[in-house]
């Protein structure tokens, strides 16, 4: 958290934007411990000037079937996901988490 800006914006999957790094980090641990997330196969990319970045991962998570679907209760997914980290030369400023289909 201390390489992110105070006034920094997350934006989720589902749209959905955060600002603020004590919301952020709120938002990500419960959006990481509440479906048991993990990141592997990480491929990290940068700019010249290394103001942006982009980590290409594949996103491992708990999904839950909604009542009366006839899937599992739960099953583990895995989708193709990429993590977009934008500054300013100081601290992150927007970071963007887009993946194949919403959690």
């Amino acid at each position: 958290m201390g390489l992110i800006d105070d006034d920094a914006a997350l934006d989720m999957p589902d749209g959905s934007r955060v600002i603020g790094a004590d919301s952020i980090r709120n938002t990500l641990a419960a959006f990481v411990l509440g479906r048991d997330i993990r990141f592997s196969d990480i491929v990290v990319m940068t700019g010249e000037a290394d103001l942006r970045g982009a980590a290409e991962v594949t996103l491992s998570a708990v999904t839950r079937a909604a009542p009366g679907e006839d899937e599992p209760a739960e099953a583990r997914v895995s989708l193709p996901a990429v993590l977009v980290f934008e500054r300013d030369g100081g601290p992150f400023q927007r970071i963007s988490l887009f993946c194949a289909t919403p959690l």
